[in-house]
């Protein structure tokens, strides 16, 4: 299959066309005796078309030439051993509350020492500090796997796609925090006309389109504070199933601690998929938890490596000129329409 290495250039195509077309309406003005020399002579409309053909035949080669046109030439595939994994961060408002769990805070560095900013100020361990030093935590853990990286509010983003690269995962980890807003979404879009992807469904479209592993495991790193309609959990609950993907809540927060209402309804969804919540600074929970999913089982897969392409340019250049040439010869010998 063709691939074109500058795709942008290809926006030249329907500009030219558009050009050489109301050019072709333009028509030559002839004095008196011109046109009366020409009236009586009779043309046939493809054959008087034929050098605008060939022109335009010639220009849209000529575009797709510089378009750098390539085709795969070799493809290098790994096989290896590995699970799944989609870590999706909750970057919502009330992950800038601050912390008031000494454990969770000791997660992040000293409870007892005032950290301070450049400007001498103190500066608040927030939850999605926390949460931050929770990835760091788990991701190291992963070596063999493949990791994406989803971040959400009141809609998914998503920040990079399944891979073997950890530092990757680590380095686009090390930058959360410049932004927090917004509301939690955790279960859209949603058949009351809510039509925001949420962090969940958009984990699962996710590892339909590029999960291979026999085990998929989504981890929300969330204060789990919003609910979840019932009959969308339900939807969810099935297509998690469905699809064997575990749901494992890294929880931030004094909710998770307290185990309060307000994060009931992900905690159900993560019981129920054949997962578990762990709670974050709780040292034994974290290793327990970390340890069940080091147990998952891992499957065979085949990952694409490299692929070499060759360039085919060359022979869009050398149709381009064959057109040219025809055009040149057509222009000279065809009679346009008067």
């Amino acid at each position: 299959m063709i691939q074109f290495m500058s795709p942008y250039l290809l926006g030249l195509i329907p500009i030219v066309l558009a050009l050489l077309f109301f050019a072709s309406r333009r028509r030559k003005s002839y004095g008196h005796t011109q046109v009366n020399t020409q009236k009586n002579l009779r043309s046939m409309f493809i054959i008087s078309r034929l050098p605008m053909i060939c022109l335009s035949g010639f220009l849209v080669l000529l575009c797709l030439a510089m378009a750098r046109p390539v085709v795969p030439e070799s493809k290098t595939t790994q096989a290896m051993q590995t699970r799944d994994f989609m870590i999706a961060v909750d970057i919502s408002g009330s992950m800038d509350m601050e912390i008031s769990d000494p454990e969770q805070k000791a997660l992040v560095g000293d409870p007892n020492t005032t950290q301070l900013d450049a400007d001498g100020k103190p500066v608040k361990t927030t939850r999605l500090t926390v949460a931050r030093a929770a990835i760091d935590k788990f991701v190291p853990t992963r070596q063999g796997d493949r990791i994406g990286l989803i971040l959400f509010d009141d809609e998914a983003y998503f920040s990079w796609p399944l891979t073997t690269d950890l530092t990757l995962i680590l380095k686009r980890n090390s930058r959360l925090g410049k932004y927090t807003g917004g509301g939690t979404n955790f279960d859209g879009p949603d058949e009351a006309g809510f039509t925001k992807m949420g962090p969940i469904q958009a984990s699962i479209d996710h590892f339909l389109e590029l999960g291979q592993a026999k085990t998929k495991v989504l981890v929300i790193v969330s204060d789990g504070e919003a609910s979840i309609k019932p009959e969308r959990m339900q939807q969810l609950l099935d297509q998690l199933k469905k699809n064997n993907i575990k749901l494992y809540v890294l929880g931030v927060s004094d909710g998770w601690v307290n185990d309060s209402s307000s994060v009931q309804d992900l905690k159900k969804l993560s019981l129920d998929s054949g997962g578990k919540v762990i709670p974050v600074g709780k040292a034994s929970a974290m290793k327990a938890g970390f340890d069940e999913i080091n147990a998952l089982e891992k499957s065979q897969i085949e990952v694409e490596k490299s692929t070499t392409f060759r360039d085919i340019f060359g022979l869009f250049i050398l149709a381009g000129l064959a057109l040219a040439l025809a055009f040149t010869v057509t222009a000279a010998l065809v009679r346009e329409d008067v």
